[in-house]
């Protein structure tokens, strides 16, 4: 059970709440900035959508239910493209759906992770720096679903 706030502990929560508030009211208000966020999170959103149809799939096949909840791990992607046919280099699949969170090397997902849970100065600054690289590797994959050759074997 919670501990209940003294008046002076909620006035300081209050405070930190509304500064954080004010802080991602200020980072927002630049178009740019906030053009630049959207866009990068819309892109992921693609990859992420497009991915799920084919893990849905995968794990139907290989269970014989559709997943209740359907999470990206790096430990099934590359099984879930190739059951669908698809080649990816795993390169690509990790820098795009892997684990990496350090500042400055975090994935695309992770980095998506942290713009939408957070939006940290640091999360927008290595966006800012790293958008080309970053939306690189969504346009690589999303290239190769919208590009497959639609002919049978």
């Amino acid at each position: 059970m919670a501990k209940i706030l003294t008046e002076e502990e909620q006035l300081v929560l209050r405070n930190k709440a509304k500064a954080e508030l004010e802080r991602l009211e200020t980072e927002l208000s630049d178009s740019e900035t906030k053009k630049m966020i959207d866009n990068y999170k819309e892109k992921f959103s693609l990859c992420e959508i497009v991915y799920k149809i084919i893990f849905d799939e995968h794990q139907f096949k290989k269970t014989g239910e559709h997943p209740q909840r359907m999470q990206i791990k790096m430990t099934q992607v590359p099984h879930a493209l190739n059951f669908a046919g698809y080649t990816y280099d795993k390169n690509l699949l990790t820098n795009l759906f892997g684990g990496e969170d350090r500042v400055g090397r975090r994935t695309v997902k992770k980095l998506r992770d942290a713009l939408t849970h957070s939006m940290s100065k640091s999360a927008v600054e290595e966006l800012r720096s790293r958008e080309q690289e970053l939306h690189g590797y969504m346009d690589e994959f999303l290239n190769v679903i919208k590009n497959f050759d639609n002919q049978a074997a």
